[in-house]
């Protein structure tokens, strides 16, 4: 534990001012584990829990983007009903939503 914290000190020290950043360092606990699990992790965790079990559990070199507005279809401004009956209707909308993300991901 001693070697990952000096690690992490060196990550944010000014060497040249002699000075280091403590808020820049961010120690989270986690249940379950031993102190031999700790890790140094260089960069950002997103700590959040999976929305579908088949999502991935970690994803390396992501490219991520912090929205401050909804990212999801208009909602219609009456109250329509969609009805499914075919597999083909509903590869028909699924690639509609795909297509209107694909748009909305271009814009930004």
């Amino acid at each position: 534990m001693a070697e990952t914290t000096i690690d992490t000190v060196l990550n944010v020290a000014n060497l040249e001012k002699h000075d280091v950043n403590f808020d820049m360092i961010c120690m989270e606990g986690k249940p379950g584990g031993s102190l031999e699990d700790a890790e140094l992790v260089n960069g950002i965790v997103i700590d959040k829990e999976n929305s579908h079990p088949m999502m991935p559990k970690e994803i390396k070199d992501a490219k991520i983007c912090i929205l401050t507005c909804p990212f999801e279809p208009p909602k219609p401004k009456t109250k329509h009903m969609i009805h499914i009956t075919s597999n083909e209707a509903y590869e028909k909308l699924y690639n509609q939503e795909h297509e209107y993300f694909r748009e909305m991901v271009q814009q930004l």
